[in-house]
């Protein structure tokens, strides 16, 4: 578990846009919020990169991190 702040833990880190879909599934179905936090494209043009090998991290409220651990199957 990496802590970002005092409020939010990465419950994913360096996913693909196809698994970041499928978490974001599960997590809206089970009135979780997050925040994907993409990894920085260099350029002037960075919001128009829609490159399929881009990675991001997917961050959670502290106080639903284990729920969102045991709906992602992440429970110990």
């Amino acid at each position: 578990m990496s802590e970002i702040g005092t409020m939010e833990r990465v419950i994913r880190s360096d996913i693909s846009m196809e698994e970041s879909k499928k978490v974001e599934k599960i997590l809206r179905q089970n009135n979780i919020s997050y925040f994907e936090r993409w990894k920085a494209h260099k350029g002037l043009f960075k919001f128009l990169n829609n490159d399929k090998n881009a990675k991001c991290d997917i961050l959670i409220h502290k106080d639903s991190y284990e729920k969102a651990r045991e709906v992602l199957g992440d429970a110990k």
